[in-house]
């Protein structure tokens, strides 16, 4: 079974690869999904400030900040922050971009009006504990009323993953048990190759496919309240990610 560190270290790497970069890079210039924006304008208020988690190259950070925010953006992975100062440097804009985990904020309690985990990045933190961590640290450094959006692939077990579903229940509660070697950490992981526009991406890439009420049950013991959660487009591999809208 693979460790919580070695997920993490597996998810750095493959956002670091070349290939991976010269994607994202190109995404930089996409702006935001039509879904984020409608969000974004209907529950964060004009020129309040944002913490932008798992920001990447700066898809959403620059467009919020032409939007008028006042934004930090944080990424785990270096490559992902080396780049995106780059490009804003040639856009001459002044962003602040810095590493960090969503799993231990590195912020003064109460710093940001919003947070903002886009593009499921949440999902791909291993481990239901520190999901749940970081949900908490979220909720730490926003003022009080502040908003958290983030979203996440809801987990369905009836349809054409009903048998990955039924055989990583086998592995995880019948086979593990047994000593043998199983990945997966909580049922609804996935270890996959991505695939886009014909881009090589380098190594496996892991992702939690969770449940609706699992999701909500998380974000209710981190203390949110959810004022809004439904589905909405992903420009950006064409999917139909679930939104989940919460405040502190």
């Amino acid at each position: 079974m693979k460790k919580n560190k070695e997920i993490k270290k597996l998810v750095i790497d493959e956002f670091s690869s070349k290939n991976t970069q010269i994607f994202y890079i190109k995404k930089a210039e996409s702006g935001l999904w039509k879904s984020e924006e409608k969000l974004i304008d209907k529950y964060f208020a004009k020129n309040s400030s944002i913490l932008d988690i798992g920001c990447g190259t700066g898809r959403t950070t620059i467009a919020l900040s032409k939007k008028g925010y006042s934004i930090i953006g944080i990424d785990i992975t270096p490559k992902m922050i080396e780049n995106a100062k780059k490009i804003a440097e040639e856009k001459k804009m002044n962003i602040n971009y810095l590493i960090g985990d969503a799993v231990e904020l590195d912020f003064l309690n109460e710093s940001f009006d919003n947070a903002l985990f886009s593009n499921q990045g949440w999902a791909q933190i291993p481990g239901s504990e520190n999901r749940i961590k970081s949900l908490k640290e979220v909720y730490k450094v926003l003022k009080p009323g502040g908003i958290f959006i983030f979203t996440f692939h809801q987990r369905k077990l009836i349809g054409k993953y009903l048998f990955f579903w039924i055989w990583q229940w086998i592995r995880l509660y019948i086979l593990k048990p047994l000593k043998f070697k199983v990945d997966e950490l909580d049922f609804g992981d996935r270890f996959f190759k991505r695939e886009s526009s014909g881009v090589d991406f380098k190594d496996k890439q892991y992702i939690h496919i969770a449940s609706k009420k699992e999701v909500i049950n998380q974000v209710g013991n981190a203390g949110f309240k959810i004022i809004y959660s439904g589905s909405g487009l992903s420009e950006h591999s064409g999917s139909k990610p679930i939104f989940i809208v919460c405040q502190k």
